[in-house]
């Protein structure tokens, strides 16, 4: 019987960040995380920003991030019962350098598309964008993520995306 209320006893939030964590160091995929303490210390810290309700959705959607070829990083939607996040090796050295939490503000801002499922909704591109930018803003990680925008000012899209962010910048700030 004592059992039954250890079992159902709510875990706080805390022990279940440790134990989501945890779970996702020791999955296989994320071994390469594992043998980089500086990128591994990035993860953390996005895990660490993360709420209970983001922490049940990636609980129930497993969310890997694959080293690959290319720039940056790319979210890719379902595939069976999972999400991948495709880390590129610039992006690996960003969470290597002593600017890593721009490294780590893009991490969010990929896992804001998986949170909001944008290639199952189908929504547009630059709303997806903004959506996913909002994520990583509500984590914490606006400044970087501004920070990463501005160098790429010579596109439309991105001009945008800051603005939106300055603006919620600014309003944050004067609240």
């Amino acid at each position: 019987m004592l059992d039954f209320f250890k079992k159902s006893r709510p875990v706080d939030l805390k022990t279940k960040r440790e134990n989501f964590l945890k779970s996702f160091l020791n999955d296989s995929n994320h071994r390469w995380i594992n043998e980089d303490r500086l990128i591994r210390r990035g993860v953390s810290l996005l895990i660490e920003a993360l709420e209970e309700r983001h922490l049940d959705f990636f609980t129930k959607h497993p969310t890997y991030l694959i080293p690959c070829q290319a720039h940056l990083s790319c979210a890719i939607g379902r595939t069976q019962n999972h999400h991948l996040i495709l880390v590129f090796p610039e992006l690996m050295q960003i969470l290597r350098s002593a600017s890593s939490i721009h490294g780590v503000a893009i991490l969010a801002h990929e896992l804001g598309h998986i949170f909001y499922q944008h290639t199952e909704n189908k929504i547009d591109t630059l709303q997806a964008q903004i959506e996913a930018d909002d994520f990583a803003f509500e984590l914490g990680f606006g400044e970087e993520l501004q920070e990463i925008l501005l160098d790429h000012v010579y596109s439309v899209d991105c001009r945008v995306r800051i603005s939106k962010l300055t603006s919620k910048l600014i309003s944050q700030k004067n609240s």
